[in-house]
């Protein structure tokens, strides 16, 4: 007979006792809609409630993923489970003693077996004997555990929200958890449990979770020594005033540490970030070049300054004409870094001469007929944003040139907030509401879809005006214009600028 075991638990609470164990203080039926209301919550009082057994589920299926991620020899919990076929777990774990006083448990561990309809349970004692149990809502809440961690192996929005949970236990993200988990299954119909041993041979195959938590744990050790290894740098002979100078607020991100040696030691030639507007592209190049100690001697705007001149052009002086070089051949015979910002903005024929020069031979020729080989500590860094106006696919031969891809995420709070009490000391205690309309104004663009930009350099441009004429007015010269003259668009942006004390 087929179950609907999250309905059905709603209607069931242990005798005498409606409080959640160890859950925030919250008791069965908990109007909790104040914390958080799933999007798909179809209560007809639009409100979030909470249930005793998804409740204690909840935490004693989290309690177990933790044991799981700090696996030890003297730890006998993991989860087994197949991805592909049979996707389905097997639990193993030593129950927790106050979950087995709860429900009348007297078994020291269980093993359950589900693919998320067709659960088996067997319990065990201390010696690995199976025993039997009378539960009256033990099978509940066991099932939801089993269910839960079902959801965490397979589900990345439910494996989200437990990992917030258990990085951070609060009120606020237990009911998250609690709410997402019953909206995911408040339909579903499942089968009886069956209670049956469970020969852990038959799963030999399976995965398991802690061998595979305690690989990813290792693999973000070895990265956390990665991120601090000291940065090499070049030596060069000239040029070093073309070494960019940058505030002490220009830290170099973690993820471009290693970045920045492959740069130094030649196994990166050229080095192409991406991303939206305002998230450093072209910052981190210089950052990169600060501290590998390495000149750049061209930056290219490709909208504007990239033509068929830009290794040089012949020009007169003292009644001659003469070939002149450009600073990007210079980088090229001598050695140094060019930028070109916003690559894919750039007509393809202009680009034509990256192919040769980038490739293992390096070299150009100039309109002289002169052939430059490249320099050994020649680098070419590019910018460019995917999916904006005038923007169009690199060229595959191009794009297959570059060592090293890398994709810049925005900038996070923290760098921003770092940035701005750097450069406009004086908006230190209006940031808080400045990132606040930041984030309002960029959710408000993804969530529209509209064809404007906003970026730190524009927190910036408004800190620095609203030193001579406040905040309100200061936005109009420097936050509004990115609306593109759309008044309506920017009534509804200055409308939420004035939601805040300035």
């Amino acid at each position: 007979m087929s179950i609907n075991y999250f309905k059905l638990a709603f209607k069931k609470v242990r005798e005498n006792d409606e409080e959640i164990h160890r859950g925030f203080g919250f008791k069965h039926l908990s109007d909790v809609t104040n914390f958080y209301v799933h999007v798909n919550n179809q209560s007809y009082t639009g409100k979030t409630t909470l249930c005793q057994q998804i409740g204690e589920a909840v935490i004693m299926a989290t309690d177990i993923l933790k044991k799981i991620c700090v696996k030890n020899d003297n730890e006998m919990d993991d989860v087994l489970y197949e991805q592909e076929e049979d996707r389905q777990i097997v639990l193993i774990s030593h129950l927790d003693p106050d979950f087995k006083k709860l429900y009348g448990i007297t078994a020291d561990s269980i093993r359950l077996v589900t693919d998320g309809f067709s659960p088996r349970l067997a319990f065990y004692d201390k010696s690995g004997v199976i025993v039997s149990e009378d539960l009256v809502h033990g099978h509940l809440f066991l099932y939801f555990v089993g269910q839960l961690i079902f959801d965490y192996v397979f589900y990345e929005d439910i494996q989200d929200v437990v990992l917030k949970f258990i990085a951070d236990s609060n009120a606020k993200t237990f009911v998250h958890v609690c709410e997402d988990f019953y909206q995911r299954h408040k339909y579903d119909e499942s089968d009886e449990f069956v209670y049956e041993d469970i020969d852990l041979k038959q799963f030999y195959n399976y995965i398991s979770l802690g061998d595979k938590l305690a690989i990813i744990k290792a693999n973000e050790e070895r990265q956390k020594e990665n991120n601090a290894m000291p940065i090499n740098t070049f030596s060069f002979n000239h040029d070093v005033d073309l070494i960019p100078t940058l505030g002490d607020e220009f830290v170099i991100p973690n993820q471009l540490r290693s970045v920045a040696n492959a740069i130094v030691s030649g196994d990166s030639l050229a080095t192409l970030f991406y991303g939206p507007a305002g998230t450093g592209k072209t910052m981190s190049c210089k950052i990169i070049a600060r501290d590998t100690k390495l000149p750049i001697l061209a930056t290219i705007n490709c909208t504007e300054n990239l033509d068929e001149f830009i290794l040089g052009k012949y020009i007169p002086i003292d009644g001659k004409i003469i070939f002149k070089e450009s600073e990007v051949t210079k980088a090229i015979r001598e050695g140094g870094a060019v930028v070109f910002e916003e690559i894919n903005m750039a007509k393809p024929q202009y680009l034509a001469f990256l192919n040769s020069l980038l490739d293992d031979n390096g070299f150009v020729r100039l309109d002289n007929g002169e052939k430059v080989l490249r320099h050994k500590d020649f680098r070419f860094f590019a910018t460019m944003n995917y999916g904006y106006y005038g923007t169009r696919e690199l060229n595959q031969a191009l794009y297959n040139r570059f060592n090293v891809i890398c994709e810049l995420e925005k900038l996070s709070d923290e760098a921003i907030t770092r940035m701005l009490c750097a450069r406009v000391p004086e908006c230190r205690t209006f940031i808080p509401n400045m990132l606040k309309v930041y984030h309002q104004i960029q959710n408000k663009i993804m969530k529209e879809e509209l064809d404007i930009v906003i970026s730190p350099r524009n927190l910036e441009a408004w800190a620095k005006m609203a030193k001579y004429e406040g905040y309100i007015k200061a936005a109009d010269k420097t936050i509004l214009p990115i609306c593109k003259t759309d008044k309506v668009l920017e009534n509804t942006m200055m409308s939420i600028i004035k939601l805040y004390k300035w």
